[in-house]
């Protein structure tokens, strides 16, 4: 199946050589994770990021589907690193205290928020900004 990868910022040195613009087109096999495809990038197992898939903000065990769009890029400023919750998984970024104060959602309402927030900022199609390098 194909999905469609888009890397920021540190991260888009992992986009594969056809690639253009911090965006790629992955032909994955079908029961493929987040995981699966921070490794077959390239992307260190212990390297902090943050994940969007479809604009939410999901955990890095998520099964894809083909023509989903993953976003991953490196933590921003505040917040903290966590690992993830089953057998130490890889880092990713909390940003529950951000979330939580900025808002009056809570939990995962809010972290979702939070995420699609930055992802339509960094990563919306009509936008003219491009990955940073």
């Amino acid at each position: 199946m194909r999905v469609e990868v888009r890397l920021f910022a540190t991260l888009a040195a992992f986009l594969p050589a056809h690639g253009r613009d911090g965006v790629a087109d992955l032909e994955i096999p079908d029961g493929s994770t987040v995981a699966d495809v921070a490794h077959y990038l390239g992307i260190p197992p212990d390297h902090a990021r943050v994940v969007l898939v479809n604009g939410r903000d999901i955990g890095s065990e998520t099964h894809l589907a083909a023509c989903d769009v993953v976003t991953i890029f490196p933590p921003l400023a505040g917040g903290s690193v966590s690992r993830a919750a089953a057998g130490g998984g890889a880092p990713y970024a909390s940003r529950g205290s951000v979330a939580n104060e900025a808002t009056p959602l809570s939990g995962s309402m809010a972290r979702s928020a939070v995420a699609r927030s930055i992802a339509e900022s960094i990563s919306a199609p009509t936008s003219s900004a491009t990955p940073l390098q």
